[in-house]
């Protein structure tokens, strides 16, 4: 991955982590640009290709969260964070990114109920933590 795309990609996913952490937001201001630099950073390097790679990106990214969203077991900050990440590193790398995310998601998730030893409470966010495992399991055979 180029150095360029790789620089935009961890400055957004880093900035999105520290305002999720401190307002429980994603705001628009970090996954528009992030975006907007993925189409425009893909077409720099590869053209035509890249271009049509990044938009096919973002339209995964954005389809594999929304059916999270819709479970209630993520923000739409999340899914457009997502999306954003797409347009960044095209739909082949980011099928990859959603596995690891559902792991460390999976892992964090098991941590925090361990932490709060409130099971029943977190179990409807569990079941969308195995939907997201399976479907990451079909998506990448």
């Amino acid at each position: 991955m180029p150095w360029g795309i790789e620089i935009v990609l961890v400055t957004a996913v880093g900035m999105a982590a520290w305002t999720d952490l401190r307002t429980r937001q994603i705001p628009n201001w970090i996954t528009v640009p992030a975006a907007a630099a993925g189409l425009g950073l893909q077409a720099w390097y590869a053209g035509f290709a890249g271009a049509w790679a990044s938009i096919e990106g973002a339209i995964l990214g954005l389809g594999l969260f929304l059916v999270f969203f819709f479970l209630g077991g993520m923000g739409a900050g999340d899914v457009k964070l997502f999306g954003a990440v797409g347009s960044l590193v095209g739909p082949q790398a980011l099928v990859m990114v959603f596995v690891f995310t559902g792991l460390l998601g999976g892992l964090a998730a098991g941590a925090v109920v361990l932490w709060r030893g409130n099971f029943r409470a977190t179990l409807p966010y569990g079941a969308v933590i195995a939907v997201g495992t399976l479907l990451s399991l079909v998506v990448v055979r």
